[in-house]
């Protein structure tokens, strides 16, 4: 065998390093042009996005000082005279457009720790800027009318005063609480029949003025509650606007008594002969005779009767949303005031009405003993 000197061997070792070297240098680049590195993936902008935008990024210190007013309001109330505690409750307030329920139902707290009867009190002025904010649900004012009203249907008692500044200061809650107002206290004030207690016809003598000034008073009831006149003091609302043109209103049909039309038909000689039957099933509604407008009548303005024998015509007023009696037959709500009382003389005798009544659908006459003989009655209005 041939022997290579040392040296040899050691150059040709290095030789073979960087031979293996460079070919691997060589076919690293080859792969990377043949297949580059790929670029980033893209992602989505609004995943990594997270820098804050306008405000929807978080709570805006308003909503923050709505969901601790509650917090602040009881620290108020256990602290009645602490300047700093008042002054807190107040600039949250006015930094709180609609406060949080729990925030609304401290307002009893506030009317207990402060009576009317005690004046404004720094207490007394927080429950009327709360009242001023919270909605029709959780109002405090409104709440407070609501449940008294409520309470006098179940004989419990009430201070009107007290109602009327609730209601007074009811803000948005003053649609609700004169909802109730209408259909516990006014509709009932517009029927024949006395369906209201001293105390509630005294709540509602408190309380109309507030909801007729809001625009909360349906003008059919409450024209007929004044008609009725179980509550005087409303007239005072309802200013008699002049009617217009008016004209003899003839019915679209009569019910009840045998030949009942005879005395809607403009002539004096002919008549119809009543007989009270008060346990008939629709004796309060129709009487012995009704005379029905279909469609109502938009204004019912003057009356006069020509009959023997005592009675009363009660308009039948055709209202909506359940207010008053119901009428399951034909599936309507109505109230009935006493539209007029006559003697029965022989002789016309006329009945003037304080203000119009308004959506009339029927004339129910009434006797005042077991018979009576209609000869004719005369309603003038407008259609």
């Amino acid at each position: 065998m041939r022997r290579f000197p040392l040296r040899t061997l050691l150059l040709m070792a290095l030789a073979l390093v960087a031979f293996a070297r460079l070919y691997y240098l060589t076919h690293l680049t080859e792969r990377q042009v043949e297949s580059p590195t790929p670029a980033p993936a893209k992602t989505d902008e609004r995943v990594i996005d997270v820098e804050p935008r306008g405000p929807e990024a978080g709570p805006t210190p308003g909503a923050q000082t709505c969901r601790t007013l509650d917090r602040t309001l009881e620290g108020a109330v256990r602290a009645p005279t602490d300047p700093a505690a008042l002054s807190a409750v107040r600039q949250q307030l006015d930094a709180c457009s609609q406060p949080p329920a729990r925030a609304c139902e401290l307002g009893a707290a506030l009317d207990a720790r402060s009576p009317l009867d005690s004046g404004t009190t720094p207490l007394r002025e927080l429950l009327v800027a709360l009242c001023q904010r919270c909605p029709a649900g959780t109002n405090p004012c409104a709440g407070s009318v609501t449940r008294a009203v409520l309470g006098l249907n179940a004989g419990l008692s009430a201070n009107p005063a007290n109602m009327r500044w609730n209601l007074e200061h009811a803000g948005p809650g003053t649609p609700t609480a004169c909802a109730e107002v209408t259909r516990s206290l006014l509709a009932p004030a517009a029927v024949a029949r006395d369906m209201l207690t001293a105390a509630q016809k005294e709540m509602l003598g408190q309380l109309a003025p507030t909801c007729s000034r809001a625009g909360q008073f349906p003008a059919n009831v409450l024209n007929a509650a004044v008609v009725q006149g179980h509550v005087p003091a409303l007239a005072q609302l309802v200013q008699a606007n002049p009617a217009g043109e008016s004209a003899v209103l003839k019915p679209t049909r009569t019910l009840g008594a045998q030949n009942g039309d005879k005395a809607f038909d403009g002539q004096e000689a002919t008549s119809a002969n009543l007989t009270a039957t008060p346990q008939a099933p629709r004796w309060e509604k129709d009487g012995a005779l009704s005379a029905v407008f279909d469609p109502p009548v938009r204004q019912l303005t003057a009356l006069r009767v020509r009959a023997s024998g005592a009675g009363t015509l009660r308009a039948v007023v055709r209202t909506e949303g359940d207010l008053g009696l119901s009428d399951p037959d034909t599936n309507t709500s109505f109230v009935l005031p006493v539209a007029c009382r006559f003697r029965g003389t022989g002789q016309w005798e006329t009945c003037a009405l304080p203000v119009p009544l308004l959506e009339v659908e029927a004339l129910s006459v009434f006797p005042d003993k077991d018979k009576l003989t209609l000869s004719e009655v005369e309603a003038r209005g407008t259609r």
